[in-house]
């Protein structure tokens, strides 16, 4: 067993319990995905288990070193940290050491220093280093079209969020660590960087502990899931392909045991009450009937068995209305140096996908529309009832609140309603916390809730579903098949496609076309180095 974690409970220091008594396994070899709602301590768990934080209780166990890929690595300083410092963050802890004082010798390398480089570089090669840089190359190359050399001191900054993934998750699964945590490693990619993930997790024969809310990948290249929730952890020993459906059938037998477990509670409560008023007058009753209370008291003190998991995770209560009968008109529209001059009309109701590989503009093309309507360019034309609410995919929600009360606050009417709201989205708990305490899942749910209150009926969405838990994907999916309202879309999510009608591709050549079908369209999305022009049966739209 390459991870055994035993009976493990963590406080923060707030109070706030996300891991209470949580028992699991990773067999080796396997890859296992840890799933739950959104703050229910996926996170947490995964650092506790890496050694970054320290359980309050119970036990946690590995067989071999591990390796922990979190969540944004190599994110904290994109201006400062380079293409090498990102792929440096897989190394094995020996080679860690040697590769920054590596690093330091040559940033500051004087008189006298000579004989500690050659030291170094001999530790390099033994412990594996220049086989690292091998494995390291062929990222850089797959994933920026450049070798080691030309590729390390990039700034990260100069990369797109696709890109800066790609390249370090390649160094996490080559890397000579046998043991891997990877928290939301699908984030940020695009479907041809998807699909290269899960065939790599399927040939891997190391053991893989990952949190992933991309069906897809949970369904094609994962052996079992633990499932954390709000009512304790269970393993589901297969793929997301039977999962819902295992789901539900605990959730019904969890209902049927608390019912159970209340009628018994009851039935045992009225025979020792029963049992009292007849010792009141005999008293040969009043062994049985302290005996029948006992046995009430014993079963009440052991405590219901687990509650079933909330039907819904979060309840949006969205308000769409017609944008007239055209929601956007583009004419000639470009952004620079990114994406050429093309147009399109989108009617109301229309449900528009933007697909294509990371870095070809699909998010500066959004932020264009709302930078071009600011500044009323006649090349883009909203309806005339258009009211436009922008999701952001990096969840930036400007506030100088301190807390995410006072942060939703200026939205409602009165404090009372405000809390309400969060509560839909399960995030009352959190009405002190800074957004900076919230996990990305959260965040992405405060961003939601906000959106919601500006009632849009034209909605710009970069990448809505990925920090959002698989409940309230399915949620969101639901509302906004049934919304009266327009969606343009970027995703990455092939599953969640399957709400939108018209699917618009972006490629490298700043080129736009629009595709027949959804399967088509993630067909060509899902290519590396697509060039529209070369493809027949789709409709360029580039003038």
């Amino acid at each position: 067993m390459a991870i055994d974690v035993r009976s493990v409970s963590f406080t923060y220091p707030d109070g706030t319990a996300p891991i209470e008594d949580v028992t699991f396994k990773v067999p080796t070899g396997s890859v296992t995905a840890l799933v739950g709602p959104n703050g229910v301590g996926k996170t947490t768990m995964l650092e506790i288990v890496a050694g970054d934080l320290s359980a309050d209780e119970g036990t946690v166990r590995s067989d071999s070193e591990i390796s922990y890929m979190r969540q944004n690595p190599g994110f904290d300083n994109l201006a400062g940290s380079t293409v090498l410092d990102a792929l440096a963050l897989s190394l094995p802890e020996s080679l860690q050491t040697v590769h920054h004082e590596l690093q330091a010798l040559y940033s500051g390398a004087g008189e006298g220093s000579g004989m500690e480089l050659a030291h170094c570089l001999d530790l390099w090669q033994s412990l594996g280093g220049y086989d690292a840089e091998a494995q390291w190359d062929q990222a850089t190359q797959a994933v920026l079209g450049q070798g080691l050399g030309e590729a390390s001191f990039r700034k990260l900054s100069e990369l797109s969020g696709g890109e800066r993934k790609a390249i370090i998750l390649r160094s996490y699964l080559t890397s000579g660590v046998p043991t891997l945590i990877l928290d939301e490693p699908d984030n940020f990619l695009d479907l041809y960087s998807k699909a290269w993930l899960a065939s790599e997790l399927n040939s891997t024969s190391k053991t893989v502990l990952l949190v992933s809310h991309d069906r897809t990948l949970l369904s094609d290249a994962v052996d079992r899931i633990v499932s954390l929730e709000h009512n304790g952890v269970w393993t589901h020993g297969a793929s997301y392909r039977t999962f819902p459906a295992a789901r539900a059938e605990r959730t019904v037998r969890l209902a049927k045991d608390l019912d159970a477990w209340k009628s018994e509670e009851r039935r045992l409560f009225r025979y020792y009450k029963l049992l009292k008023q007849r010792a009141s007058v005999s008293e040969a009753m009043a062994s049985r009937a302290d005996a029948a209370q006992t046995r009430w008291e014993r079963f009440k003190d052991a405590g219901p068995p687990p509650l079933p998991p909330p039907q819904r995770e979060i309840t949006p209560r969205f308000e769409g209305s017609r944008t007239g009968k055209e929601a956007v008109r583009l004419t000639a529209f470009e952004v620079d140096g990114l994406v050429g001059e093309f147009s399109v009309t989108i009617y109301n109701e229309d449900r528009v996908a933007l697909l294509g590989e990371n870095g070809v503009g699909k998010s500066t093309f959004l932020k264009a529309l709302m930078a071009a309507r600011s500044a009323d360019d006649p090349s883009l034309r909203f309806g005339p009832s258009a009211r436009i609410g922008y999701f952001s995919q990096d969840n930036t929600i400007a506030s100088d609140a301190t807390s995410l009360l006072d942060v939703i606050l200026p939205a409602f009417r009165n404090e009372n309603e405000a809390r309400s709201a969060l509560g839909r989205y399960r995030l009352g708990e959190h009405v002190r916390h800074r957004l900076d305490e919230l996990s990305g899942g959260q965040k992405a749910r405060v961003q939601l809730l906000m959106l919601e209150r500006t009632r849009p009926n034209l909605l710009l969405l970069d990448e809505p579903t990925d920090n959002l838990d698989l409940e309230s994907i399915l949620v969101i999916e639901e509302s906004l098949i049934e919304l009266d309202a327009t969606l343009l879309a970027i995703t990455h999510d092939a599953t969640f496609t399957r709400v939108f009608n018209r699917f618009l591709l972006f490629d490298g050549d700043g080129v736009v076309a629009e595709a027949p079908t959804r399967v088509r369209a993630l067909e060509l999305a899902s290519r590396r180095g697509l060039s529209l022009l070369d493809e027949s049966g789709i409709t360029i739209l580039s003038l």
